[in-house]
C-alpha cells in the first residue's frame, strides 16, 4: 500500500470518525424540540389537556427510534436531549418567575394569560408532532382561548384580577371581607346584613368569591381594630358599587 494511499483512508476515517459525534443543526433543532415539548407537558396539564401518564418513558422510546437514522452516536444525542431539556426547564423557570417578579399593577397580572397563551401553543404544536400527538391529548373541541382564559383566571381570582371580576364585583368582595373582618366591631346583625346585600350573584364564580372574601375576612378580625375604620372602609367601597 502506498503511503498516498494510506493517507487516504485515514483521511476518509478521520471524516466517518467526526461525522459520528457531530449533528446537523436540523437535528439538534429536533432534539431542542423534543426537550420543551418535555417540559412544557404538566403546563399542558394544567390548560386541560390529557398527559398519558408514561409520557417520559414512551417518549424516550420513540424518539429512540427515530434518531436511530442519524449518522450520530446514541450517547450524543441523549446528551443533546438532557441538554435541551435543562435549558429549556431554566426558560420556563425564568419566564414564570420574571412575570410574577415584574407583575407589579393589574395590567401586568392579566399579562398572565398572555404567558400561558404562548406555552398552550406549544402544546398544540406537540399534539401534531409525530412523537408527541398520542402523549399530549386535547379534549374534543379544544379552545386554546378559553383554556388560557380559565386557567389564568383560577390563578388570578384570589387577588381579584380575574378577567370576569369587574371593579363592581371586586368593590362587593372587599364589602364581603369587611362583615367578616369587621364583624365584632359592627355586630352580628349589620355583617348579615352586608352579606345578603352584596354576597349575592347568578355567577356560582362570583358567589364563590364573595364566600371566600367572607371567609378571609372573618378569619382575621385584627385587620381594621377599631369600629371607625370599619364604617370608613364600608362607606368607601359601598361608593365603588353603587
Amino acid at each position: 500500500m502506498t503511503s498516498a494511499l494510506r493517507g487516504t483512508l485515514f483521511a476518509v476515517s478521520m471524516v466517518a470518525s467526526v461525522a459520528a459525534f457531530t449533528q446537523t443543526q436540523t437535528q439538534q433543532d429536533r432534539l431542542d424540540e423534543v426537550g420543551q415539548f418535555l417540559v412544557t407537558a404538566p403546563m399542558c396539564e394544567k390548560l386541560g389537556m390529557k398527559l398519558d401518564p408514561d409520557l417520559p418513558t414512551k417518549a424516550e422510546t420513540a424518539l429512540k427510534v427515530e434518531t436511530a437514522s442519524w449518522s450520530v452516536e446514541a450517547a450524543i444525542v441523549e446528551r443533546i436531549k438532557g441538554e435541551a431539556v435543562a435549558r429549556q426547564g431554566r426558560i420556563l423557570r425564568t419566564d414564570l418567575q420574571a412575570a410574577a417578579v415584574g407583575a407589579k399593577s393589574d395590567a401586568q397580572l392579566r399579562a398572565v394569560k398572555g404567558i400561558l397563551l404562548g406555552y398552550g401553543r406549544t402544546c398544540l404544536a406537540a399534539t401534531a408532532d409525530p412523537v408527541f400527538s398520542s402523549l399530549i391529548v386535547p379534549p374534543p373541541g379544544y379552545d386554546l382561548e378559553m383554556a388560557t382564559t380559565e386557567t389564568a383566571d383560577s390563578m388570578l381570582e384570589a387577588g381579584g384580577l380575574a378577567s370576569w371580576q369587574s371593579p363592581q364585583i371586586q368593590a362587593r368582595g372587599n364589602l364581603m371581607m369587611l362583615a367578616g373582618t369587621c364583624r365584632s366591631k359592627i355586630g352580628s346583625v349589620r355583617s348579615d346584613a352586608l352579606v345578603k346585600e352584596f354576597g349575592q350573584s347568578s355567577d356560582p364564580r362570583v358567589r364563590n368569591y364573595y364566600a371566600k372574601s367572607f371567609d378571609e375576612g372573618l378569619a382575621d378580625p385584627t385587620v381594621i381594630q377599631t369600629l371607625a375604620g370599619c364604617n370608613k372602609a364600608i362607606t368607601s367601597f359601598r361608593a365603588k358599587v353603587r
